[in-house]
């Protein structure tokens, strides 16, 4: 069934721009000012602040623990806080563990009620040209490198390292085990030397991931994308004199009691303070080309 969504104040970025949708199929058709001339059901969200819904990184979800301990760390970290998209990682030490701990994780999401996408978090020994071409092989869309010291960085044969990825061309993303600012000067130098996919400091856990790391990891606009052609997955905030003037991170950390609607994929997943679980409806997101759009600085 086709119906338009008026009235729309979607948040992008630290921007709300009014705009209708035009939802067909659960997909977003169009979005324009307004569709004075067409005649189907029409919902009002004049009351609201429209957000895509979240993407988090979780590098430790329950995957193991038992149903009901999953259910609820699902519910209460994600479906009641707007998250319907996980960026989660396994732990590789050695090359040969990378296909055994795909299965397991796919295994362990098999009755996801969220969307996941996937990376590797990996020593930076383990930084060579023939993991690389592996992890691009199985389309791992970021690989996190665990960084204590310089001399860590100074050893990864980098130059070896871009060739290998392209033309997949990931991004290699650092966390660091140090507080010392030599190591992320260090890092930042040797990844800008050879024009490296990369990040330069550490993503943050468990808040909504930033538009240009999700345009650099590939996850927009597959998903957090609300215009033509983008999935029908939304959030809308009680619209007040506080949230009407805050950025998608602070409605997360700060105004989730205000948080009143999640769809995801066209399905309403909470209406006030009702959760609709749903085990397996989540699906594994396989990112084809990361950084395929990026929008202009």
């Amino acid at each position: 069934m086709a119906y338009i969504i008026e009235n729309a104040h979607i948040l992008k970025g630290e921007q709300i721009q009014d705009l209708s949708l035009l939802i067909k199929e659960d997909r977003i058709a169009s979005a324009r000012d307004s569709f004075k001339m067409y005649k189907h059901l029409r919902m009002d969200a004049s009351e609201f602040i429209m957000t895509p819904t979240h993407v988090l990184l979780d590098f430790h979800p329950p995957l193991h623990e038992s149903f009901e301990q999953r259910k609820a760390y699902y519910v209460e970290n994600f479906l009641k806080r707007g998250v319907t998209t996980v960026l989660t990682c396994i732990n590789v030490q050695r090359e040969r563990q990378l296909d055994k701990e795909l299965k397991k994780l796919h295994t362990a999401l098999i009755d996801s009620p969220f969307d996941y996408v996937v990376g590797v978090c990996v020593p930076s020994t383990l930084l060579n040209p023939g993991f690389i071409r592996k992890c691009k092989k199985e389309k791992i869309p970021a690989i996190f490198v665990n960084i204590t010291n310089e001399s860590e960085i100074q050893r990864v044969p980098w130059g070896w390292i871009k060739e290998a990825m392209f033309p997949y061309n990931c991004p290699i993303i650092p966390v660091f085990k140090t507080a010392d600012k030599r190591v992320k000067k260090t890092w930042g130098h040797y990844v800008e030397s050879v024009h490296l996919p990369s990040f330069k400091d550490t993503l943050p856990m468990c808040q909504p991931l930033e538009r240009n790391v999700l345009e650099k990891i590939g996850i927009y606009p597959r998903k957090s994308y609300l215009h033509d052609g983008g999935e029908v997955s939304y959030n809308f905030y009680l619209k007040d004199s506080e949230t009407v003037k805050m950025i998608e991170s602070e409605l997360f950390l700060k105004q989730h009691s205000k948080l009143v609607i999640t769809v995801h994929k066209g399905k309403v997943i909470r209406a006030g303070k009702q959760i609709c679980y749903r085990p397996g409806f989540g699906e594994h997101v396989q990112i084809n080309t990361p950084a395929f759009y990026q929008s202009p600085r």
